[in-house]
């Protein structure tokens, strides 16, 4: 467990790198919160939980996060929102499993293929 609460945290770590933005003191604290929490073998609290799930998704540049809602309760996690395939509604599952302190997921996304794309399209006029 400890391996994989800190390579999450490198991820994110990572991936905050390489965004054009410096990170900001909030996700860095999130980070810390992680390595100190996998240190102690303690769980983590449910905001901070559900903020490495959200960043998680977001993390994965096929999946539109902003259409996924992530619900948590004591590490039963589960996912409500829209994607575009069947491909992706199993890897948000995926993502969401490999969190560290995430116990389970309930994956209730729906497929709708505009989500794929992130955009709607409108018929012709």
């Amino acid at each position: 467990m400890k391996t994989a609460l800190f390579s999450i945290a490198a991820a994110l770590a990572l991936w905050g790198c390489g965004r054009e933005e410096p990170a900001t003191q909030t996700k860095v604290d999130e980070i810390r919160q992680v390595e100190k929490a996998a240190d102690q073998a303690k769980p983590l609290s449910t905001t901070s939980l559900t903020q490495i799930v959200k960043e998680a998704l977001k993390s994965e540049s096929s999946l539109d996060a902003r259409r996924i809602d992530v619900e948590n309760r004591d590490g039963a996690v589960a996912l409500h929102g829209r994607v575009g395939t069947e491909e992706q509604k199993e890897k948000a599952g995926r993502i969401v499993s490999s969190v560290g302190g995430v116990k389970s997921v309930d994956n209730r996304l729906t497929i709708d293929d505009t989500a794929s794309s992130g955009t709607t399209t409108e018929p012709p006029k």
